[in-house]
């Protein structure tokens, strides 16, 4: 240990004189030293032992436990309910008010109403009572320089009720009509030289009707079903100018496995007492089979009818006789296609009475405009002819394109005597007298119909008529064509709206030779051809009261109804409904 000390003094003694000698002879050479690096004192990494104590734990022990099962039944209380039989019940039926009413006005002065109270659903029967009044009280033009009266009114009144046995029912009905008119019409040119008084245009009809009919309720279709009818029916104008109408009609049927019968018959009489023709008889006898089935049926028939009454045949002089019409009943429709194409022909023919209870509704200015000036009945208004369409061939196609569209096209060719006609009177022009003709009918009919969406619907429907006439020179008054595009729109039963746009063609009118014009022969007066639009608005407020307002006669030029007889102009009315 002594030997190594004093080695390493030996040492640093030996290197510090060899330095102390180098530096005093770099003295004598240089004294300045330049240091280039500053001194950074470091230390070496180092690792760290780490050696954690540990514990050997030789004492092992080990868990020990007893136990003991003791069995025993767990017995829950329980009660046994019986369940009930499932059952199909309807839904709920909606509220069926006592009645509503119905009040609205427009321009025109043009008041309209209706009132209906009824009795709710019963088991029993059921019974009303139904009042509506619509008139109107304003002029309007004939031509730019002619202004008239052009007012109406039309009043209705019925009672009815039914009454439900347990294998029939028993209905009654009582209705009033009245209707009154104002002749306004006639050619410009004299009604511009004469100022008449309205009350001497009126025209007025009461026509109160009462019927009676029992009919089957039986779903049986084993069972026989009839439905027997009595009704009355007077046309009132005057104490020397009204028509008594009753009679009896029975449609009877029977299912008799192989087809069903039916068989419809009927017995009608006519009085008019201060006309030569009082008494007027008519029976009308149809007997048919008919046969089914999910893609086809038939019907095989005919109808005979009698018919007592004066005819007149110029030149000769009228006379009282009965004559027979017989038409054949054939149809037979089949499924090309099932619920999207049908297909169906037929043959038949048609008796039209022409009795004056129906030609009021149809043309209430058949009448006498005398020399005073004044508006009288007409004779001629009780006397028209029936008209007989001795045979009628008629096929059409009809079907679903989807299941919210459907669509129907049917044509007819027919062959008709003594089909109406009517003409201006040779005094003013403001009533009318009937004319008869024989010819040719060539009618088509097209009607197509879709939901848009769940709010929109659409209806558009058309007619074409081809007239071929054997004496007249046009079919006086009758279109051409005529056609309604509809559409209505629904909000969730909350905003109701529709639009109809409606088309006729021009129309021909025979007319004089006039007092005034010093011509022999008639002339003919064109109608214009007439597109009208009609809006409609309803919002139900509550579900008892609900607002409306109705846009009519939105055309660009007049609608004539009749030769000299031009409708309203624009016309506004707005209302209210209150369900009582």
């Amino acid at each position: 240990m002594n030997i190594r000390i004093a080695s390493y003094v030996f040492i640093l003694l030996l290197v510090f004189q060899t330095g102390l000698h180098a530096q005093q002879g770099q003295e004598e050479i240089r004294r300045e030293v330049t240091l280039y690096n500053p001194f950074k004192p470091s230390l070496n990494k180092a690792v760290k032992m780490y050696f954690p104590p540990e514990i050997s734990d030789t004492a092992v022990t080990v868990p020990q436990f007893n136990y003991t099962i003791s069995a025993s039944p767990f017995m829950p209380e329980y009660e046994i309910k019986t369940i009930s039989a499932a059952r199909l019940e309807p839904d709920p039926l909606p509220k069926l008010y006592k009645g509503f009413l119905n009040l609205g006005f427009g321009n025109y002065f043009s008041p309209v109403g209706e009132l209906n109270i009824s009795s709710t659903r019963s088991r029993n029967g059921l019974a009303g009572i139904y009042l509506a009044h619509e008139s109107s009280f304003g002029k309007l033009m004939i031509d730019d320089a002619t202004q008239v009266y052009g007012g109406y009114m039309d009043n209705m009144g019925r009672i009815y009720g039914t009454r439900f046995l347990r294998r029939t029912a028993l209905a009654a009905n009582i209705d009033f009509n009245h209707i009154r008119r104002y002749a306004y019409g006639g050619d410009p040119v004299l009604l511009s030289m004469n100022e008449i008084n309205k009350d001497s245009l009126k025209i007025q009809y009461l026509n109160p009707r009462a019927d009676i009919n029992i009919y089957s309720t039986r779903m049986d279709s084993a069972k026989m079903f009839y439905d027997i009818e009595l009704y009355y029916n007077l046309l009132y104008q005057n104490s020397q100018y009204y028509q008594h109408l009753a009679g009896v009609n029975a449609d009877l049927g029977y299912d008799m496995d192989i087809f069903y019968a039916s068989l419809d018959i009927g017995y009608a009489m006519i009085t008019i007492p201060n006309i030569e023709d009082k008494f007027r008889h008519r029976v009308r006898i149809k007997p048919a089979i008919s046969k089914r089935s999910s893609n086809w049926n038939f019907r095989i028939g005919l109808q005979l009818i009698a018919d007592a009454r004066y005819y007149e045949e110029p030149p000769l002089p009228a006379e009282y006789k009965t004559k027979l019409f017989f038409y054949p009943d054939l149809k037979f429709q089949f499924s090309v296609i099932p619920t999207i194409l049908s297909m169906y022909v037929g043959l038949d023919g048609e008796y039209t009475s022409n009795n004056a209870s129906e030609i009021v509704y149809i043309n209430p200015f058949v009448v006498t405009h005398n020399l005073t000036g004044l508006i009288e009945p007409s004779d001629e208004l009780y006397s028209i002819l029936p008209t007989d369409t001795k045979l009628r061939v008629k096929g059409g196609i009809a079907g679903h394109a989807s299941a919210n569209t459907g669509y129907r096209l049917n044509i007819s060719y027919s062959m008709f005597e003594n089909m109406v006609f009517y003409i201006n009177d040779l005094l003013e022009g403001r009533s009318f007298n009937p004319i008869y003709d024989n010819g040719e009918l060539l009618n088509v009919q097209a009607e197509f119909s879709t939901r848009l969406s769940d709010e929109v619907s659409m209806v558009a429907q058309a007619g074409y008529y081809n007239y071929s006439m054997e004496y007249l020179e046009k079919p006086w008054h009758k279109p051409a064509w005529d056609a309604k595009l509809g559409l209505d729109y629904n909000l969730r039963d909350k905003i109701i709206a529709n639009a109809n746009i409606h088309g006729l063609s021009k129309r021909f009118a025979r007319v004089g030779p006039m007092s005034y014009s010093s011509s022999t022969d008639y002339e003919i007066f064109e109608m214009p051809m007439n597109l009208s639009l009609s809006v409609g608005l309803e919002y139900r407020y509550t579900k008892i009261l609900s607002f409306w307002a109705r846009l009519n006669n939105i055309a660009l030029n007049r609608y004539f109804e009749w030769n000299f007889y031009p409708s309203q102009r624009f016309l506004f009315m707005g209302g209210f409904t209150y369900s009582l």
